[in-house]
């Protein structure tokens, strides 16, 4: 019997996104048995968060870590874990491991090396140009979006092949006791971090005009990020006399009860990779609401599961509220499409049999 193929999935181990995929990746392999994974983390000044290291624990996955700095240091302990682990597969995911673990797969002579693009990243002058320099070399680009398959395709980083694989929610957490949706209150939710990506001003104008119009509801803010573009926000609140309307609620741990208790959920946001938090919405009942984003548009079909509105635009956004607080048969049935379908097709099982498949056409009959 032939040996299982070795693949490496090397990512952050900030706890993002991408370090969420590679994970979910690596314990997926162990539950197929068809690829022996090893799990490579860069470190950060962040610890991996608990329930990441649960997740590892319980799965029983191998992993290793790299120092993050100097780039020397994380090249030569690349070197060493790839020379033990021999893999056949070496899959870099986000920026700037992407740059780090390439070059580290291509001096070792990797036979399958993949650049997994997490994001619509904005790359400075010499990321940009490493990344060009790899890319020719790079078996495959994997893009978690078509829009970020645009993105990475006008900045010259796409190698001789690009594959749209999106990401994987696990849904269930937010499905499981989801009430109806007429039962539920008048509340907006939105969760993402505070950045400059992200667009939280444009829901609390919109949130404005509703107010105006007799809305009765609250605006729920979840998130961390920086501090500077949370106090914006803050100020803008104050601004427009939403004291008492809207609230800042941080880092959110138990999203499901949350999002149970809205009609709406929205992300109001410039540009995505595949913002997940879409399928959560969908996933737990909610009416989900997204701009019109590279990322967003890979997932909400207006009218079908979802609704979008022109970025920025917070009068076409007020009008979309309006419409799914006042509910109705035509509303509960595209919230009902969304609710049976996203889950379904942005499951961690189908991106992990996308990835499987396209490791095995890759490395061919052994």
């Amino acid at each position: 019997m032939n040996a299982k193929s070795r693949v490496i999935h090397f990512v952050t181990g900030g706890g993002s996104g991408a370090t969420k995929v590679a994970l979910d990746l690596a314990c997926g392999h162990l539950r197929t048995g068809h690829y022996e994974p090893l799990l490579v983390l860069r470190r950060k000044k962040v610890p991996l968060p608990a329930p990441m290291q649960a997740q590892i624990a319980a799965a029983g996955l191998r992993t290793a870590w790299v120092d993050r700095w100097p780039h020397w240091r994380t090249l030569r302990q690349l070197a060493v874990l790839i020379a033990d682990f021999k893999p056949q597969v070496f899959a870099a995911h986000g920026n700037s491991e992407h740059l780090w673990g390439r070059r580290a797969a291509f001096t070792a002579g990797v036979p399958v090396v993949l650049h997994v693009e997490m994001n619509c990243e904005r790359y400075p002058f010499w990321r940009r140009w490493a990344a060009q320099q790899l890319a020719a070399k790079t078996t495959v680009t994997v893009c978690v979006s078509h829009g970020v398959a645009d993105h990475v395709r006008a900045l010259g980083l796409a190698g001789p092949r690009v594959e749209v694989i999106h990401n994987g929610a696990e849904a269930a957490r937010y499905s499981a006791g989801a009430p109806p949706f007429a039962a539920r209150s008048q509340d907006i939710v939105m969760v993402a971090r505070f950045a400059r990506q992200k667009d939280q001003p444009t829901l609390i104008r919109a949130a404005r005009r509703l107010v105006s119009a007799g809305w009765t509801g609250q605006l729920l803010l979840g998130g961390d990020g920086k501090v500077s573009h949370r106090r914006a926000c803050e100020k803008l609140v104050a601004r427009l006399k939403l004291g008492g309307r809207v609230e800042f609620l941080g880092r959110v741990s138990h999203a499901a009860a949350l999002y149970h208790r809205c009609r709406a959920a929205v992300l109001s946001t410039h540009y995505e990779g595949l913002p997940l938090v879409l399928i959560d919405y969908m996933a737990a009942g909610c009416a989900a609401i997204g701009s019109i984003a590279p990322g967003v548009n890979d997932i909400i079909e207006p009218g079908v599961n979802g609704w979008l509105f022109p970025r920025g635009d917070d009068a076409a956004l007020a009008q979309a509220l309006t419409q799914v607080l006042a509910g109705g048969p035509a509303v509960e049935a595209i919230v009902a499409r969304g609710h049976a379908g996203a889950p379904v097709e942005f499951s961690v099982e189908k991106m992990l049999a996308r990835y499987e498949l396209l490791f095995s056409e890759l490395l061919g009959p052994r």
